[in-house]
């Protein structure tokens, strides 16, 4: 685990985990939902049983580089072979400034976390690392008898990260979009890191650019091995995929919110019975380019037969709305002028499966 704090100028080694051997654990998914329905899955990648009892998830709250405000929870149980092992925010009341975690989601859990403070009270901006010590004793808080096995983030990064929403998949991004008011207004994303103010320094900024705030993520089947070295920066889509956005029937608006469809099962190529590398299989596949989009048209390439697309505002607003006349695996489309940001793309398939994914407008 000191290297995480040591190592930064190896990120690249500490990344590059794709065609290393399966040897520990690591984060699978990461569900960072509304109020407190936070959880992680751990998978086991090897085809040994893992006695959980060594290893410990730790927080390290709004940038710091100790896990001391941000809480400590030790695993318990054994993880067989290409199983998961889920942890949930184990709050079962609310307060005034604390609601109490999902009961459904809490249903979903091997193990709730304990009161706070927490590693399962995470916000977006918090560093979250999965570390093993010998024979299950406490970390300490130098973290000089612990191994590090698998982190979520970048640690130590202070003010850099602890006032902000949280990681992008953009490294740097100026965006133009209308506040709650509709005035236009201008927000940042600086070197992956979503500010949480526009430039006016008072209006939200653009958090819906942030995947580890109100977003959930899937590591990528072909990530084998956890990350070791601290990395510097901390690209999200490297290793991790959000959720497709679902259709809030309450609201009629789309959201990447509280998706936890996948909690307890993971896809990876360690399994001997893994299929594909497509986790979204039973929807198709689907690939849209180029994305960023310039000129108002983009080409649409799934493995279906698409028959309509429909383009949505981060509200769930419908912005464009289009059916092929012929059904296809290609389409071209063209919209009219919208304004430079991110949305939502939806493609319906000829077997009535559809897939949404985002776009950025410039």
């Amino acid at each position: 685990m000191k290297n995480l704090l040591l190592s930064i100028s190896l990120v690249a080694m500490g990344l590059m985990t794709f065609a290393q051997a399966p040897t520990d654990l690591f984060f699978s998914e990461y569900v960072e939902g509304s109020g407190n329905n936070k959880g992680v899955e751990i998978y086991n990648p090897t085809n040994q049983a893992i006695d959980l009892s060594s290893y410990y998830v730790v927080r390290f709250s709004n940038g710091s580089s100790v896990f001391t405000e941000g809480g400590v929870t030790q695993l318990t149980g054994t993880l067989e072979p290409y199983k998961t092992h889920v942890l949930v925010n184990g709050q079962t009341t609310s307060t005034a400034s604390s609601p109490a975690c999902s009961p459904e989601m809490q249903a979903l859990a091997d193990q709730l976390d304990h009161d706070y403070p927490a590693p399962m009270y995470m916000n977006g901006n918090d560093a979250i690392a999965l570390i093993k010590t010998p024979n299950g004793e406490a970390p300490n808080a130098d973290l000089s008898n612990v191994t590090s096995v698998d982190l979520i983030g970048q640690i130590g990064m202070g003010n850099l990260i602890s006032a902000e929403t949280g990681w992008s998949y953009v490294q740097d991004s100026t965006l133009t979009y209308n506040d709650s008011n509709g005035n236009p207004v201008t927000g940042k994303v600086i070197n992956y890191i979503v500010q949480k103010n526009a430039t006016d320094g008072t209006t939200y900024g653009p958090f819906w650019m942030s995947w580890t705030s109100d977003h959930s993520l899937i590591r990528k089947p072909n990530v084998v091995r956890g990350v070791v070295i601290n990395p510097n920066p901390f690209v999200v889509n490297m290793e991790w995929d959000t959720v497709p956005a679902k259709l809030d029937p309450e609201t009629g608006f789309y959201s990447y919110k509280d998706i936890w469809d996948n909690l307890g099962t993971h896809a990876c190529v360690a399994d001997p019975n893994y299929t594909s590398v497509n986790e979204n299989s039973a929807s198709g596949s689907l690939d849209i380019y180029p994305n960023p989009i310039v000129n108002q048209k983009f080409t649409l390439r799934a493995d279906k037969q698409m028959k309509s697309v429909q383009i949505f505002s981060i509200t769930g607003k419908v912005v464009f709305s289009a059916d092929f006349e012929v059904a296809s695996k290609t389409e071209n489309v063209q919209f009219g002028d919208l304004k430079t940001g991110l949305y939502l793309v939806k493609v319906k398939f000829t077997n009535n499966s559809a897939i949404t994914q985002k776009i950025i407008i410039e």
